[in-house]
């Protein structure tokens, strides 16, 4: 089984830069999203040369359980069999853009836009229950 829960996260500040991390990898408060830039989750602006808060642009929502990967790989194209903890990828899931954040074995982070959450809630909902039939 899966659980879905909506995440309240402070802030999200997308830096430019070089970032301190390798590629499609993260740490618990940030995440690579491209050669040069990066997500902090619970970041200020001030706190770095280039950043725009954009805690507005993303809903976060913990999908965990046994069933969590299974879940996503209704919906997604990519391997999830890569995206293991301390990894993240920016993907598709139900034709909704996404960013994937592997937090432990069965946990993950699922970042949309605040227009797709709805959409996206929904459509996890109903494929942890499509599993359980």
């Amino acid at each position: 089984m899966a659980v879905l829960t909506e995440l309240s996260v402070e802030t999200q500040v997308l830096v430019r830069g070089e970032p301190p991390l390798a590629p499609n990898t993260c740490t618990d408060t940030e995440l690579w999203l491209g050669p040069d830039e990066w997500l902090v989750l619970g970041g200020r602006e001030d706190e770095h040369r280039v950043a725009v808060d954009v805690s507005a642009n993303r809903v976060v929502f913990e999908l965990a359980g046994a069933d969590a990967r299974a879940v996503l790989a209704c919906g997604t194209s990519i391997d999830l069999r890569a995206l293991s903890p301390g990894r993240c990828a920016q993907t598709l899931v139900a034709r909704a853009e996404v960013i994937l954040q592997c937090t432990a074995e069965d946990t993950f982070r699922v970042f949309v836009r605040p227009s797709f959450a709805p959409y996206l809630r929904a459509w996890l909902e109903d494929a942890e229950r499509g599993l359980r039939r």
